[in-house]
């Protein structure tokens, strides 16, 4: 999937009203999802998306503790359009699901996801799980 149709997809899913909005909610979800997981894993799921996607992945620290309200207060908290920074479940959602089409279930997402605790509210927004 290339960088447009991953846009694309965002902004399909979130029923954002342009382009804009979709790549804000994919930086902010992202970033974020890099932060939580480990270096090594955010690396490999970057290496799967087109690199002004993947990037996100590997910009900040990694592997910190923080639960999924934590992660819905930092994609809103990063969401430089309103309608991410409202409503960051919304925007957090429609990048995990293209991020299943982009690179699949199983894998390398999956081992990513593997590391995010299903207690913790992480089911909701990215249920693959091996």
């Amino acid at each position: 999937m290339d960088y447009d149709d991953f846009i694309g997809n965002v902004q399909q899913y979130a029923d954002y009203a342009d382009g804009g909005e979709a790549e804000s909610a994919t930086r902010s979800t992202l970033t974020t999802l890099g932060e939580r997981v480990t270096e090594l894993e955010a690396e490999d799921l970057a290496a799967q998306l087109p690199p002004e996607i993947g990037r996100h992945l590997t910009e900040g620290e990694s592997q910190e503790r923080f639960d999924c309200e934590d992660f819905l207060d930092r994609v809103a908290d990063r969401g430089e359009r309103d309608e991410v920074a409202s409503d960051p479940e919304n925007a957090a959602k429609a990048v995990a699901g293209t991020l299943q089409e982009a690179v699949g279930g199983e894998g390398e997402l999956a081992d990513v996801v593997n590391q995010l605790p299903q207690d913790e509210g992480y089911g909701g927004l990215f249920p693959t799980r091996q």
